[in-house]
């Protein structure tokens, strides 16, 4: 009797062992930090990331102190947060039934095609990528073959362009050759620049406003419209520009598009025969505040959605040589 007792009490220790050995590859590791230890080196050593690392030891910023342990994830759930990674990076994020219900009146789909990447799709409908990822809750720029991606229906958005102080108004006989109320459009520009420097250095006035929140009727950097923008822009060079689009239509040297110079102002027309304005900066490239992107912001002429209403371009300054 003595003997299997004996044998299971062995048997019990080697199971214990082999247990307490398989346990603790899959148990917390402890790492006690070293002078000019980083997380981001810990983090390559044991091949976690520094997400990882600071959620198991709660830790709210980067910072680590000398002989400071820390726990370092098992491999379990090394495996289980590279499957999660690999997950969310991979698979695209379908969008809530709500939210395509919700969209659905407003939006045109689109199915990714082979050699589509965010950046051609960007240029092809003429919004940025940053738009085009937030409409359809992608958080990386993988796309997949055959994938179906939301895009805004061309006048849904002029409609949320719509509604600037004056520019909701129809501009009577805003034709090419004609302002409001039928009046001829001016052949001169308002003023000159004394130099090709000064005219850059307006462009680069015109890119310290990019981000400034666009706020209906607003003309601070607080939050402004299309039309303040511009004139906001203007008045820094000594120029005083009408308050409102139609006005400014009507306003300095008309202009063709493959004639355009920096400091332009380029117009669009939307529905009920208004306008919405933006100053062009070289390159086919103009800024405007954009009430559907709720700031300031660059876009291009030639993206399908500017093109198509791009109305006119306006000289309001010019060099001595261009007159």
């Amino acid at each position: 009797m003595i003997r299997p007792l004996k044998i299971l009490g062995t048997g019990l220790i080697v199971l214990f062992i082999v247990f307490g050995f398989y346990q603790k590859g899959w148990a917390e590791e402890k790492y006690t930090v070293k002078p000019g230890d980083t997380l981001y080196g810990i983090s390559k050593s044991f091949g976690v990331s520094i997400e990882a690392l600071k959620k198991v030891n709660a830790l709210e910023d980067d910072s680590l102190k000398p002989k400071q342990v820390l726990m370092i994830p098992t491999q379990r759930e090394k495996k289980a947060e590279e499957v999660a990674r690999k997950s969310s990076d991979q698979t695209p994020k379908r969008l809530s039934g709500e939210k395509v219900k919700r969209l659905s009146g407003e939006t045109d789909s689109y199915v990714v095609q082979k050699g589509d990447c965010l950046s051609s799709i960007s240029k092809k409908v003429g919004l940025s990528i940053e738009e085009i990822k937030k409409m359809n809750d992608l958080h990386t720029p993988a796309l997949k073959i055959g994938q179906v991606l939301l895009l805004p229906k061309d006048g849904s958005r002029w409609d949320e362009e719509a509604g600037e102080l004056g520019e909701g108004e129809e501009m009577a006989g805003a034709s090419q050759t004609e302002g409001e109320k039928g009046e001829p459009i001016a052949s001169t520009p308002i003023g000159k620049w004394n130099n090709p420097e000064e005219r850059n250095l307006f462009v680069r006035v015109v890119k310290t406003f990019l981000g400034v929140p666009y706020k209906l009727g607003g003309s601070t950097l607080r939050g402004i419209d299309c039309s303040a923008f511009v004139k906001k822009i203007y008045e820094i060079f000594s120029i005083q520009l009408p308050r409102t689009t139609r006005e400014q239509f009507s306003i300095g040297k008309m202009v063709e598009k493959e004639q355009l110079k920096e400091g332009d102002l380029v117009f669009f027309r939307r529905r009920g025969n208004s306008a919405h304005v933006g100053i062009y900066i070289g390159d086919n490239q103009f800024v405007h505040a954009s009430s559907y992107n709720r700031e300031v912001k660059v876009d291009y002429l030639d993206a399908p959605y500017y093109n198509k209403h791009f109305l006119r371009g306006v000289r309001v300054k010019e060099l001595e040589r261009e007159s």
